[in-house]
Order: C-alpha cells, then sequence, then structure tokens
C-alpha cells in the first residue's frame, strides 16, 4: 500500500518542464534584465553615492586650484608631473582637502587632476 497517491504519466515531465522554465526565467531575469539581489544593490548603490561625491568635490578642488594666486605657473608645474602622481601634488599643496576635513577623501585629487589637465584622446 503506497502512502501517495498515483500520479498521471505526464505529470513528472510537466513538473521537469516547470523547474526548467523557472530556471530559465530567472536567469535571464538577473542576466539579462538586471535584476538585483539585495546586497548587489546596496552595492551598486554605494558605488554610484560615492562616484557622485567624488566628482563634487573634484569640481570644488579644481575651483579653488583656479582661483589661486598664479594658476598659470601652478598649471604649467602640474603638467610635467607624471600624470599618476598629479593627485598627490594636489593633495599634498591642499586643494583636494575640503572644508572642515583633515584629509582629501580617497579619489578626489586625481579627479580634480583629470579635470585640470584633461586627458588626450
Amino acid at each position: 500500500m503506497s502512502l501517495l497517491p498515483a500520479m498521471h504519466k505526464d505529470t513528472k515531465p510537466f513538473l521537469l518542464g516547470a523547474l526548467a522554465g523557472a530556471v530559465l526565467f530567472t536567469w535571464v531575469g538577473f542576466d539579462a534584465l538586471g535584476w538585483k539581489t539585495g546586497a548587489a544593490a546596496e552595492t551598486l548603490a554605494k558605488r554610484q553615492a560615492d562616484g557622485a561625491v567624488i566628482s563634487a568635490y573634484a569640481r570644488v578642488c579644481s575651483s579653488e586650484f583656479n582661483a589661486a594666486k598664479d594658476v598659470p605657473v601652478r598649471l604649467e608645474a602640474l603638467k610635467k608631473v607624471e600624470r599618476w602622481s598629479r593627485g598627490d601634488v594636489l593633495a599634498k599643496a591642499g586643494f583636494a582637502t575640503m572644508p572642515g576635513e583633515k584629509e582629501a577623501a580617497q579619489g578626489v585629487s586625481q579627479a580634480c587632476a583629470d579635470i585640470l589637465i584633461p586627458e588626450k584622446s
């Protein structure tokens, strides 16, 4: 005597097809439709917010640089420095440090240097 009721002969293929369809639907949703898990969405949002803050601070930095004395002389000196170390020069000069902060936020000085001396395409 069996505890399970008898199943129709097409039930197993139907269930396997439904499972395969659900897996395919989920895969397409995450891969092609851009669905995100909560943790992935949170990480993406934080990355975008950090990028926006760096961009805004870099614009303040470039404005402060352009408002300082001897802008042409400073700009020429900055152009002579290797591209990868221009941010360090701006950070040491204090242009990348925002009012009320003790040091520049990570990425601000290099973004500021990229605004002041854009890379040639």
